[in-house]
């Protein structure tokens, strides 16, 4: 066996285990990013039959010779994609503001911050029941090691 024969191959993967929430988590924490790079959801070798992903924030660094990786961007887990751009979802994750707005728009302008955080807070919600419904059966991964483009099958359960 040759050396480039027993490096990890994404195409061993045939279902890609994902917390739900690390997807939802995923989003937020690149809507609030301050620039320290981009949170995105990753697998890593050993690749197996049944691989986990989990939270990583990838801002550049190369993995180790003997350790590839695939990152996914948590659009990637979410079907409602427009055609114009497909790596961003159309489920955007609300904002403080835009609950302000809505609030104001409701209650009035002297709309106070305990009223403001309740809209943001079922603005929230609706949000993360959302994406925990629009979630896809299966994700494209690209093997580092090839370029090649795989479809797996994903599997959503909590992961400690």
């Amino acid at each position: 066996m040759t050396s480039t024969e027993s490096r990890p191959t994404v195409e061993r993967i045939e279902t890609l285990v994902v917390d739900p929430e690390a997807v939802i988590e995923t989003f937020e924490r690149n809507r609030d990013a301050d620039g320290d790079g981009r949170h995105v959801i990753r697998v890593s070798a050993p690749f197996e039959t049944e691989a986990t992903a989990a939270r990583f924030v990838s801002g550049g660094e190369s993995n180790r010779a003997d350790a590839p990786a695939v990152d996914l961007g948590p659009e990637a887990f979410v079907n409602v994609r427009g055609e114009y751009d497909p790596e961003r979802t159309r489920i955007p994750a609300p904002s403080r503001a835009e609950s302000r707005s809505i609030a104001r728009s409701d209650r009035g302008a002297d709309v106070d911050e305990a009223t403001v955080a309740e809209y943001h807070e079922t603005a929230v919600e609706a949000w993360r029941e959302c994406v925990r419904t629009s979630l896809v059966e299966e994700v494209p991964l690209v093997d580092p090691e090839t370029g090649d483009e795989i479809r797996v099958d994903v599997r959503y359960a909590e992961i400690d």
